[in-house]
């Protein structure tokens, strides 16, 4: 039937929490980056502004809101990194977000268990690091659970 959309091919687009890593390691660039991804998940989901929520993360997590409250977005933080928090906040909302991503340099501690929505971590591309007290440390990846993509 032309013109015709069935209910069937019709559904409504995800509910998505992106959590921001803000923590010192974060570069000013990294940042731009991802509210550049901020802006390309509110166009994947069809414009709608009410159905992209933003925490900042740093050692703490500080919910921004849905984009349609206000134009910019204030990314706080800069201290310790520890995305088990803004995995945290994230879940709290209600209604609970379909999806969950995470933009970050990957020098967090990640949460224990999968959660119970789809998880995305986008990585800032980085060359490997290393600590210098401990020349054998190795960072902690991103759990299998999540898909991984790179971005930036």
């Amino acid at each position: 039937l032309p013109g015709v959309v069935l209910p069937s091919l019709r559904r409504r687009p995800p509910r998505v929490t992106v959590v921001v890593d803000t923590s010192g390691s974060v570069s000013d660039a990294e940042l731009g980056s991802a509210l550049l991804e901020v802006t390309a998940i509110s166009r994947a989901v069809g414009g709608r502004r009410d159905l992209v929520s933003v925490v900042s993360c740093d050692a703490a997590a500080r919910k921004v809101g849905p984009l349609c409250r206000g134009e910019g977005i204030t990314l706080l933080g800069g201290g310790g990194t520890d995305l088990r928090e803004g995995f945290a906040t994230a879940l709290e909302a209600r209604p609970r977000p379909d999806v969950v991503v995470a933009l970050t340099d990957g020098q967090t501690p990640w949460p224990d268990h999968r959660p119970p929505c789809r998880t995305v971590v986008g990585l800032f591309p980085r060359a490997p690091s290393y600590s210098e007290d401990n020349p054998d440390h190795v960072p902690d990846l991103p759990p299998d659970w999540a898909r991984v993509v790179e971005i930036g």
